[in-house]
């Protein structure tokens, strides 16, 4: 393999390294895509199975009433037929009668028109003897609407000045016809529970104190409302005031126990109910743990109830995912409560009705669980569903009319009874809908995980928890009919598998970037803003500001090189040091075409010079050639500006360089001078400098081998003192007369530590064969005393114990720590032998 065939594929692999995590991202984007191919697929076909009913516009028709009159309300009564309510300015008339109120109609759903039928019900004696009483004893009595309530249906009539004086007609519902039941039900009318969860109140051992003190919502999230304004923040540091979000309030001296707060936990919401301290209303916010972000709500204040299988919340004005879709409706409708829920039989869609009691207005929001969304609100005055799902409504005018338009829809929100004709014959029609409907709706769910920002918080461990959910709660997801999207539910999981520690490198990459970028533009922002205001009167100053900007300009172009950079706000911060320096390079030209603009660089030449001749030290030569070379670089950097700029008259660059020029070879002749002046200060500097170094040497070497009391540590020694010569003589390079005695140095030390190593050998070999030749003479008595021994036991005891065995032991011993090992072997095989003679 070439070098660069190696130089390639090593650039390669850092590449592939590098970009793991992004492969990883693509990887699920792809993943996510064929998923969303194959549900669109099992979508139709279980729109096939089970059939699919579309919202839509069918039909404006009219409605005929027999006296002008403001239509307030109606309501299905079955088998298409429905009432309608309104109210009638009587003028001169004294009694208002049944039929001048509420009218029954039926609906041809072939030909989409209505017609008024006779209602034997609303000739019941009862009621309309309680419907007269009701107009005569309460002159302010107006029709407001109809409500069904379980098994029940209400006429609700306002009789006094405020939406609580009413009195109702409660009407049983029995085989599709009303029975009339009385007219002191009055308390069981009621709307349901406007907020489907409970707001807790904050308690005193929530807070958490220090200069920036408040509120911890199960750690989670974090609230105050000092300091001036209502802040939430998402870490629980009390150093700092600063937030996710933050708005005024009305009185900044308020203390942390002066708000009133409330919460309530939504799995990933966390809504909030704020009232600031003496201020009137409460304020409203729901904040996303995921996406770590807080939106101002103020319509959760009517109602809020809960989407199904735990999407997310829903009210009057929008709605709010808990993968962090957010949809405010652009409604200018205030004060409107939740009144159904009303459930479509296919398991796909639901009606979330809201009314406001002032108007009589609904608002209609129709959600669908597979696509996550709310359609186009319906606003009108009046709707009814019938049987087969088709849906009227109106709009009231200011204007009383006899002719009222109806809109007819066409929606899912059919009876539970209506027969569908469906393929009983397919494996879908097994499952049943609202089980396909369900999964379909999970793994929606999981697309838009996919398709979320990093920045969502636990992105990846949500994906993989997800995806292994619907695997393990549908069996059915590889079968063929479901077009096997088990199959990129589990690409989607072991990608995310992969993915969760390649995110960890990446948080951390970027958290990096980030505060070296904030860094690097903070600093840049101080020298865009001093260039902009700051005033030059000497040119100097020019030269700083412009040195300043340069800087800048080389740091945030080096921030490109950083991984997961914000290049577009990097090239913001470029083209704006760009255009600041072409302002002030054009504003240093004009000064330089000032006769005294130079003066401060040659008053500057003066000084360098004078201050060659008056250098005593190394040390203050190398800081002037410092100070040479900075204004060098000044003068350089004057001359490109010059340059490069497109000046008109070629004559003030001509100028204008040749003054620049001329002082610049005065610095160069300095520069010159500083160098000799500096090679003699080294000279007589470095002598004396030398001389401690090698008297330093001498002193070593004669401690050393006062302390060398082995060859081993004579070699040890040696060595080190070499290691100081060595790095002597790289000092002193530039010196040939300082090499020479270095040298000789070297001889004199190697010499020295070899005779001390000669002498101590030999001085170990004398006491080694001393110690040899006394352990022969012991073991010559040894040998004797064993032969004179007769029993084998005897010669064990003796050798065993003798004092003379021991010392023999003891010499070798000796011998061994001496490093001679072969006297030591010797002395011991003679023993030995002497012992097996005498026991044989």
């Amino acid at each position: 393999m070439s070098m660069e065939q190696e130089q390639s594929e090593q650039s390669s692999n850092i590449s592939l390294e590098s970009g793991t995590y992004e492969i990883i991202r693509e990887r699920l984007q792809k993943h996510g895509g064929e998923l969303r191919n194959r549900l669109n697929k099992l979508n139709e076909a279980r729109k096939e199975v089970f059939g699919s009913i579309e919202t839509k516009l069918v039909s404006t028709e009219r409605i005929t009433t027999e006296n002008n009159c403001l239509a307030r309300d109606i309501i299905s009564l079955g088998n298409n037929r429905f009432l309608f309510g309104y109210n009638v300015h009587m003028g001169l008339k004294s009694e208002t009668l049944v039929s001048d109120v509420i009218s029954c109609y039926s609906y041809d759903n072939q030909s989409n028109t209505f017609q008024k039928i006779t209602a034997s019900f609303l000739k019941n004696e009862a009621f309309v003897a309680d419907f007269a009483n009701l107009y005569k004893y309460y002159r302010e009595t107006r029709f407001v609407k109809f409500a069904e309530i379980g098994q029940f249906i209400f006429m609700v009539f306002q009789v006094g000045k405020t939406t609580e004086d009413i009195k109702t007609f409660k009407w049983a519902i029995n085989d599709g016809e009303l029975v009339y039941v009385d007219n002191r039900s009055d308390h069981e009318f009621r709307f349901p529970n406007q907020h489907e969860f409970q707001w807790q109140k904050v308690t005193r051992d929530m807070q958490r104190n220090g200069k920036h003190p408040h509120f911890s919502i199960q750690d989670r999230v974090f609230v105050e409302t000092t300091e001036g304004d209502l802040t939430i923040k998402v870490e629980d540091n009390t150093d700092t005031g600063k937030g996710i979000y933050s708005e005024k309030v009305e009185d900044p001296d308020q203390t942390l126990d002066d708000a009133e707060i409330y919460f309530a936990i939504i799995g990933n919401l966390i809504a909030l109910k704020i009232k600031p301290y003496q201020e009137k209303q409460f304020r409203y916010f729901v904040y996303n743990e995921k996406i770590q972000q807080a939106v101002r709500i103020d319509a959760l204040e009517d109602s809020c109830v809960l989407l199904p299988d735990d999407q997310g919340i829903i009210f009057a004005k929008g709605y709010y995912i808990q993968t962090g879709e957010v949809k405010l409706f652009d409604i200018q409708l205030e004060n409107m409560l939740f009144e159904k829920r009303i459930p479509s039989p296919n398991g796909e869609d639901f009606m979330y009705v809201f009314y406001q009691p002032a108007t009589g207005v609904y608002n209609l929001l129709s959600y669908n669980i597979i696509e996550q969304e709310v359609a186009t609100p319906i606003i009108c005055n009046g709707y009814s569903i019938f049987d087969d799902g088709e849906m009227v409504f109106f709009k009231s005018e200011e204007e009383q009319k006899k002719h009222h338009v109806l809109q007819i829809w066409q929606t899912p929100f059919y009876s539970p009874n209506k027969t569908i004709e469906v393929e009983n014959q397919s494996y879908l029609y097994k499952l049943g809908n609202k089980e396909v409907v369900r999964a379909m709706a999970e793994c929606q769910e999981l697309i838009k995980l996919i398709n979320k920002e990093d920045s969502y918080a636990n992105l990846y461990i949500d994906l993989v928890k997800v995806a292994t959910d619907v695997i393990d709660a549908y069996h059915w997801l590889n079968h063929e009919e479901a077009y096997q999207i088990k199959q990129p539910l589990t690409e989607i999981k072991n990608a995310a598998s992969s993915a969760i520690e390649e995110y960890e490198k990446v948080v951390r990459i970027k958290k990096n970037t980030r505060e070296r970028s904030n860094e690097v533009f903070a600093k840049s922002d101080e020298i865009i803003s001093l260039a902009k205001r700051g005033e030059s009167a000497s040119i100097q100053d020019f030269v700083d500001r412009l040195g300043r900007l340069r800087t800048a300009r080389g740091e945030i172009i080096s921030l490109k090189d950083l991984r997961y950079s914000d290049l577009e706000k990097i090239d913001g911060y470029e083209k704006q040091l760009i255009e600041i320096t072409e302002q002030v390079s054009q504003q240093t030209v004009k000064f330089l075409l000032k006769k005294e603009a130079l003066q401060p660089y040659e008053v500057r030449v003066e000084k360098l010079s004078a201050s060659v001749d008056q250098l005593a030290k190394v040390v203050e030569a190398k800081k002037l050639e410092e100070d040479i070379l900075k204004v060098s670089k000044e003068l350089e950097m004057l001359i490109e500006i010059v340059s490069n700029l497109k000046i008109e008259d070629a004559t003030h660059t001509t100028r204008i360089i040749d003054s620049i020029s001329g002082i610049y070879s005065k610095f160069n002749r300095i520069n010159a001078a500083l160098k000799k002046k500096r090679k003699e200060l080294m000279g007589k500097e470095g002598e004396a400098e030398f001389n401690a170094q090698l008297k330093l040497v001498n002193q070593g070497m004669t401690n050393y081998l006062d302390i060398s009391d082995s060859p081993e540590k004579c070699d040890e020694y040696l060595n080190k003192l070499m290691v100081q010569l060595e790095e002597l003589e790289g000092r002193f390079a530039e010196f040939e007369n300082f090499l020479s005695k270095i040298n000789e140095k070297r001889e004199e030390v190697y010499n020295a530590f070899e005779s001390k190593k000669v002498y101590l050998s030999e001085a170990r070999n004398k006491k080694s064969l001393s110690l040899q030749q006394s352990a022969e003479r012991i073991i010559s008595g040894i040998q004797k005393r064993l032969n004179s021994l007769k029993t084998v036991q005897e010669i064990n005891a003796y050798y065993a114990s003798d004092l003379m065995v021991d010392k023999v032991r003891d010499l070798s011993k000796q011998l061994l720590e001496m490093g001679d090992s072969v006297k030591s072997d010797d002395i011991q095989s003679k023993l030995k032998s002497a012992y097996e003679e005498a026991s044989r």
